[in-house]
């Protein structure tokens, strides 16, 4: 879902993404957006981040977590 552009804060949304994620696997917009407030981006302003994890939550409740880590 191209939610990351130059790469910098990707290390920290992706394990804010995850942790999220394995906690609660249906998050609203708001609760993304908390999981990933102790990272900057100043690339995106955050809404595709948003986006993406929304797809792979989506992907992983559809039970297609090969997909998501393909």
């Amino acid at each position: 879902k191209h939610g990351l552009q130059c790469g910098y804060c990707t290390p920290g949304m992706i394990l804010s993404a995850k942790h999220l994620l394995s906690k609660n696997p249906n998050p609203t917009e708001e609760e993304i957006r908390w999981g990933i407030s102790g990272n900057l981006c100043r690339c995106t302003g955050y809404n595709k981040i948003v986006e993406a994890i929304q797809y792979a939550a989506e992907k992983l409740r559809a039970g297609a977590a090969e997909e998501v880590r393909g």
